[in-house]
């Protein structure tokens, strides 16, 4: 049976997989207060310092031809003390994960729910920065997703999957559309019943869920937003715990949506839904708007949640290409990326041809790129004036800021390959007019610094090349865990 407590053997878990992620969570910096893991992160430095000395040892040892057990001394010894190491350090661990687990079990112990920023229009919450609230909501996580086999749809296959299926030529209606204040129209009763309803949901975790969903009711009533007799509704948007809870609310909807008839295709990322109905035949009665009423009132009987109008789009390709007179082109956009469907009429042949599905960047993703080139030259220019003699440091910054946004990297402190960048968060376009519009933006940004005094970084920044970057997949080294709260990520932090 799934152990769901808050105990040192759970905690000792989730510090390793979060380290595998790269959240080096015993750094001094990545808790509020004192350094709980001075300790033993000293002597994981001292296990580092000795697999050096042991490496060179170990190469010592392969220039000795005839070797003697008396040669393995020092090898011997520098493996002992590494063992010696490791256990105190294990022993440092478990002191201290104790000490928060102790913390967590304690019959007044509570996660405080605040407000964060503000971003795209939206609150988003958080909590204190201490290390027992961090460790509790990682265990809190794992317990749902591990009780109810809850998880959120993986973007990249959604996205693959659609390319073929949207380029395959067959008769269908596509429905994309997402819900309206999709964190903030949640039902509580709703989705406590679901909660309730697992009986293997341990009551600690269910007592936490609980707490913060009355700790979130209590800030919106006091602001203002809701009374005290509306129906209580809303998971704190941005919080650890909100997207597995989302996920579980949504869970019977997904299942009712995939069995209606001729539904061949259902997708959903968090609130952005994805449908292809292929039809049986391209004269069925059932319209494209009656598809889309059908879908709206079985989202709102379910989940009593609505669709957002204004980012609803339908699409009817059920025609037959002799009965289209004219060119046309459909647009879809979804999960970063825009499919355009495309019909050209042939005058010569008189009639209309479907092309090939032409995949870009979303419009908003394609902005947010331009907004962080602009924002990092304006940025440099600012600091030019107000440091003058300082070119160095800002020329160094600006430099480092135009690397990172057109190159690609791998995640430090993970096992897997984890690959993220320039061309691993578009890797599914199929035209480079995107990257070739940012490579032209940063031409005419360079010009606007271009000066005698700046010729070498101008020459510098002139190298670089979305397009090449992206193609080539070139690679650049970035420690993401020391640049948390860093100048070079900071100034886009509320794009």
């Amino acid at each position: 049976m799934l152990d769901q407590s808050f105990s040192y053997e759970n905690f000792r878990i989730i510090l390793d997989v979060e380290n595998r992620k790269g959240n080096y969570l015993e750094d001094a910096s990545f808790f509020d207060g004192d350094d709980l893991f001075l300790s033993s992160r000293e002597i994981s430095k001292g296990i580092i310092e000795v697999n050096a000395l042991i490496k060179a040892e170990r190469v010592a040892l392969k220039l000795i031809e005839e070797k003697v057990e008396s040669d393995y001394e020092q090898y011997n010894r520098l493996m002992a003390f590494k063992e010696e190491l490791k256990i105190k350090r294990e022993k440092r661990l478990e002191e201290t994960l104790t000490a928060l687990s102790n913390l967590t079990n304690a019959s007044d112990y509570a996660i405080n729910l605040q407000k964060g920023q503000i971003k795209h229009g939206s609150q988003l919450y958080t909590h204190e920065n201490r290390a027992q609230d961090y460790f509790v909501l990682k265990q809190l996580q794992r317990n749902i997703y591990k009780t109810f086999k809850v998880k959120q749809a993986d973007r990249k296959a959604i996205v693959s999957q659609l390319k073929l299926l949207l380029n395959d030529g067959f008769p269908k209606v596509i429905i994309r559309t997402d819900i309206k204040s999709f964190y903030e129209s949640i039902e509580h009763s709703r989705l406590l019943s679901r909660i309730e309803e697992n009986s293997l949901l341990s009551f600690p975790s269910k007592k936490i869920i609980k707490d913060i969903l009355n700790q979130y009711w209590k800030m919106l009533v006091k602001d203002g937003t809701k009374t005290a007799g509306d129906t209580r509704m809303g998971v704190p948007r941005g919080f650890g715990i909100s997207a597995y809870l989302s996920e579980l609310y949504m869970r019977e909807l997904d299942r009712k949506i995939s069995r209606i008839p001729n539904v061949s295709y259902y997708a959903r990322y968090v609130d952005d839904i994805f449908i292809i109905i292929t039809p049986s035949s391209r004269s069925e009665p059932m319209t494209a708007r009656q598809y889309k009423a059908l879908v709206s009132s079985m989202i709102f009987e379910t989940t009593n949640l609505e669709i957002n109008a204004d980012k609803t789009s339908v699409v009817d390709l059920r025609k037959e290409n002799s009965e289209r007179s004219a060119s046309h082109t459909y647009s879809l956009t979804y999960l970063g990326y825009k499919f355009l469907l495309r019909y050209k009429y042939n005058r010569v042949r008189g009639m209309t041809e479907r092309l090939p599905l032409q995949t870009l960047m979303s419009d908003r993703k394609l902005s947010k790129y331009k907004s962080k080139i602009i924002s990092a030259f304006d940025d440099y220019l600012a600091g030019a004036g107000k440091f003058p003699g300082a070119e160095t440091k800002v020329n160094r910054l600006l430099l480092q800021r135009i690397k990172f946004l057109s190159n690609n990297f791998q995640l430090v402190r993970r096992k897997s390959n984890v690959f993220i960048g320039i061309y691993f968060s578009n890797e599914f376009i199929s035209e480079l007019t995107d990257l070739t519009e940012l490579d032209d933006l940063l031409a005419m940004q360079i010009d606007r610094i271009s000066k005698p005094g700046n010729l070498y970084l101008t020459a510098k920044l002139a190298e670089i090349s979305f397009v090449e970057r992206f193609s080539n997949k070139r690679f650049m080294k970035f420690n993401f865990s020391s640049f948390r709260n860093n100048k070079v990520l900071g100034l886009w932090k509320n794009l």
